[in-house]
């Protein structure tokens, strides 16, 4: 099995030997199952991008997204002997993905204390965002902010359905086969979650109406 240490994701890094990207994945996963060391890497580096944007979006800037990135991909070659085929290899990816997501978000909603959302610096942050400035550069920041702090509103579970359904555009088929969960269980959360964010983004939605 890989170390850990040989899969850290750094945001702009070019690694990708582009001679195998053409090779037939599952010869790519059959090798990966021989500690073959350049299939590993042609695996990371063709879903790299994708893990990144996952963890971006679901956690927001206050974790270290490399960090979860290196979590994900240790998690996946932990698990890689236990991929059946039953579904597409992007949807298992992603379904680890989300798993590892999901219990980051479980470990910090233990860890917080009920009645501070916030740690002090994300909080003078805030403060400083809400600064007046008629620039639409600030604003982008100010709505970016907002977002992720009524994202964290919400439980882990919901959280993710939502941020698979709104900004990565999947389907509620799609996050039921991710999820393992029903189409029903899927749309629940979803409805609650948006319920909860209107709540905090009201007058950000009012101003786009």
């Amino acid at each position: 099995m890989p170390q850990s240490s040989d899969y850290i994701y750094r945001a702009g890094s070019e690694e990708a030997d582009e001679g195998v990207m053409h090779q037939d994945m599952s010869l790519v996963l059959q090798q990966c199952l021989k500690n073959d060391r350049r299939a590993q890497r042609e695996l990371f580096n063709c879903y790299k991008h994708k893990v990144h944007d996952l963890v971006h979006k679901s956690l927001g800037p206050r974790f270290d997204a490399d960090d979860v990135i290196q979590q994900v991909f240790i998690e996946l070659f932990k698990s890689l002997s236990h991929f059946k085929g039953d579904s597409s290899l992007d949807t298992w990816v992603y379904r680890i993905s989300c798993k590892v997501c999901t219990t980051q978000l479980r470990k910090k909603y233990r860890k917080r204390q009920p009645q501070i959302v916030f740690d002090s610096d994300q909080a003078d942050s805030e403060v400083d965002n809400k600064s007046p400035c008629p620039s639409a550069d600030m604003e982008e920041k100010e709505l970016h902010s907002a977002v992720y702090e009524a994202l964290d509103k919400l439980d882990a579970d919901k959280r993710m359905t939502v941020v698979m359904y709104e900004m990565e555009g999947r389907t509620l088929e799609e996050i039921a086969a991710v999820a393992k969960i029903p189409v029903g269980t899927v749309k629940s959360r979803l409805f609650h979650g948006r319920k909860i964010l209107e709540k905090f983004l009201g007058r950000y939605l009012e101003k786009q109406d």
